[in-house]
């Protein structure tokens, strides 16, 4: 297990779950209030999520950002998605067992954002506050098909089972996304095609579709500030 940085003014986390232990790091609020799990995308950990972190607790909110299995600073071998519903209901009932923790909610980015999905569909209604989706695959034979890069679809040879493909894809868990949730695309993402976000939001029952023009894969600084601004006045936080 690789480990994760030291980052100035995060508390460095170690969660047991299931057969796994993840890493991370938590930045609390002085005071009640929403807490924002972070989850990256693929080939990062909980590290690169910091810079979106500080943003969340620039709105006193409390962030909490995790390595998914089997990426740096946690346990586990990589399954794209077989165990993000167990692994990340553990993190979630840790988060909210944690003195000022209002709600919870989901940010996920990319690879992130599709394990954020298959977490959601397992969660109980009125379980989370929200959850808010970037740049995120929901249709494993569509990406595929359609991502410009080639490295991606050796991984998805290599990683994925066969029932993955429909398994681990969001969309086929669209009508168990009951939470309100926001689905956001950049008109310039040649990594993950727009329409993957797009049928997923018309899909979802609660869903919203935020497609931001102008946006490559990775959000900006001002884009995730957006980004962040929608998602609270969707979930009412």
């Amino acid at each position: 297990m690789n480990r994760l940085p030291a980052i100035e003014g995060a508390e460095p986390l170690l969660l047991d779950v299931a057969d796994v232990q993840l890493g991370g790091y938590a930045w609390w609020s002085q005071r009640s209030a929403p807490a924002v799990l972070l989850l990256h995308g693929w080939g990062e950990d909980a590290s690169t999520m910091a810079p979106v972190a500080g943003q969340v607790r620039s709105r006193l909110w409390h962030a909490v950002s995790i390595s998914l299995r089997g990426w740096p600073g946690s346990t586990g071998v990589d399954d794209y998605g077989l165990s993000a519903a167990q692994d990340i209901a553990g993190a979630l009932d840790w988060i909210r067992a944690q003195p000022r923790v209002s709600s919870a909610a989901l940010l996920g980015f990319s690879m992130g954002g599709l394990m954020a999905s298959l977490a959601a569909a397992e969660q109980a209604p009125g379980a989370l506050a929200g959850v808010t989706v970037v740049s995120a695959p929901s249709d494993l034979t569509a990406f595929y098909r359609d991502t410009a890069y080639d490295g991606v679809r050796r991984y998805l040879d290599a990683t994925l089972q066969p029932q993955q493909w429909r398994d681990s894809s969001p969309l086929t868990h669209a009508s168990r996304l009951v939470h309100p949730m926001l689905v956001v695309t950049g008109t310039r993402d040649s990594m993950t095609p727009p329409a993957q976000g797009g049928q997923l939001a018309e899909a979802a029952p609660n869903a919203q579709h935020m497609e931001v023009d102008g946006m490559d894969h990775r959000p900006s600084e001002a884009q995730w500030e957006r980004i962040l601004s929608v998602s609270a006045q969707l979930f009412g936080l």
